[in-house]
């Protein structure tokens, strides 16, 4: 039984005070480079959190508007063929989310 697992307690999260849970409403089932592009881009939008340049509540919103990007959407069906092809991505991501500031 799970609940009982070293005396964890397991509650529903509140979605209105944690937002950030639907993205995972976004997933796709099999493992694709989508899952690199929602790692980057909430990776760079903490960095500029913490350098003040946006606030904590922009990290979801401009997170949402950037994987529901038309451009991104069929990584969900692709899968990565190699590293070099994640790190490709992860960098495209990061200067997108810079260059624009989604």
């Amino acid at each position: 039984d799970i609940k009982t697992l070293n005396n964890l307690d397991f509650n529903n999260v509140d979605k209105k005070r944690y937002p950030m849970i639907n993205i995972l409403n976004f997933l796709p089932k099999n493992h694709s480079l989508f899952e690199t592009l929602i790692v980057s881009a909430n990776d760079t939008l903490v960095e500029l959190f913490l350098a003040d340049k946006i606030k904590f509540n922009d990290i979801y919103k401009k997170l949402i508007k950037l994987i529901t990007l038309k451009e991104f959407k069929k990584l969900k069906t692709k899968h990565p063929n190699s590293v070099k092809e994640i790190l490709d991505l992860n960098s495209y991501v990061r200067l997108k989310i810079l260059k624009k500031s989604i």
